[in-house]
């Protein structure tokens, strides 16, 4: 759906008025297969939505160098002028990976300041609050950013049905296999994000408590567990869920070789329907594990894309958090465009 630091910077980054965007047609389908009537008991997961056409925008950015501020990893305090930051992102016992020997298509890239900064002038012109993180497997560079908010928690939705099937998968041990009964119901939560399944499988993972101590394990300060059973108004923020993307994409203390297996097969399943969001701009051959959530929730729109890139030279995590588009396709779209973003960037560089 492993450690390695690199410098926190913000910048100040302004995008030119609507003329300056470049609109792009969205090819992604919106029609989702999934549990409908959403209740308490399924942890107020996503309704089925209308099928709605979506377009994204790449924008024109303009920005000034960024100054260098000490490390953090924690999510960046928004401000009017800050133009996101980078950082590492904490990961509890997992292991650093080996950075990846680049290709030479991937030699051309961006700095991480630069990346940042992009990500948060194209937020500027998006509705709502986004959060937004990425981890270059090929340098060991991360990057978080958001849009101007003050909020410091977003709702995971379905998104944290990855982290459910993680949180199982680590008490496998060197085995990394799960029951017939938890693999039938994993299958389901994944592919087609099956609600009543990962109501079932939240419990048995430990209920609040037990994916708490998960989080806690894999260093996820700023994630906290739905409280009474409503595991899709979990609270997290994009930096924290790559702590799960990292622990399922590369060599880790926390889940094993055969467990990491399991759940990349699982990712391998999601129906077609479910496969928008971060797999925008990312060419056909290249693969991407991914695992969304959507959830009309507060008066406007949840959605979240969590995933996995790799091939053409390029492999990266990526995590997106969106709160408060008026519509589905809002969402998506704002998602859709940090995907494209990240991918026309290249290999992030220190």
């Amino acid at each position: 759906m492993l450690l390695a630091s690199s410098a926190v910077a913000t910048a100040a980054a302004t995008v030119t008025g609507t003329a300056g965007l470049t609109t792009v047609a969205s090819t992604s389908a919106l029609v989702h297969s999934v549990d409908s009537s959403p209740s308490a008991a399924a942890g107020l997961a996503e309704a089925t939505p209308t099928p709605t056409a979506t377009t994204t925008t790449t924008p024109t950015v303009t920005a000034t160098a960024p100054p260098a501020i000490p490390a953090t990893t924690a999510e960046p305090t928004a401000t009017a002028a800050d133009a996101g930051s980078v950082g590492s992102n904490a990961a509890g016992s997992a292991e650093a990976p080996t950075p990846l020997a680049a290709s030479s298509a991937s030699t051309r890239g961006v700095t991480a300041s630069a990346l940042a900064q992009r990500f948060r002038a194209y937020l500027a012109g998006r509705p709502g609050s986004t959060s937004v993180a990425l981890y270059d497997a090929a340098t060991g560079e991360t990057v978080v950013s958001r849009s101007a908010t003050t909020r410091t928690g977003w709702e995971t939705a379905s998104t944290v049905k990855l982290d459910i099937l993680a949180a199982l998968l680590s008490k496998t041990g060197a085995s990394g296999r799960l029951t017939a009964s938890q693999t039938a119901l994993a299958k389901k939560m994944i592919s087609i994000s099956d609600n009543a399944s990962a109501t079932s499988l939240w419990n048995q993972a430990g209920g609040s408590a037990g994916m708490n101590a998960f989080y806690r394990r894999l260093g996820m300060s700023a994630t906290t567990a739905g409280a009474g059973g409503k595991w899709g108004l979990t609270k997290t923020t994009a930096s924290d869920q790559l702590a799960v993307l990292r622990a399922i994409a590369y060599p880790n203390t926390t889940l094993s070789t055969a467990a990491r297996a399991t759940a990349k097969s699982l990712l391998n399943t999601v129906i077609s329907s479910q496969r928008w969001g971060l797999t925008a701009g990312v060419p056909s051959g290249v693969a991407v594990e991914i695992k969304n959530g959507w959830l009309p929730y507060d008066g406007g729109w949840v959605i979240d894309s969590l995933a996995h890139v790799h091939g053409n030279g390029r492999d990266y995590v990526m995590a997106a958090y969106t709160r408060d588009s008026a519509s589905e396709s809002t969402g998506i779209a704002t998602v859709e465009g940090l995907s494209r973003i990240a991918w026309a960037a290249g290999t992030v560089r220190g």
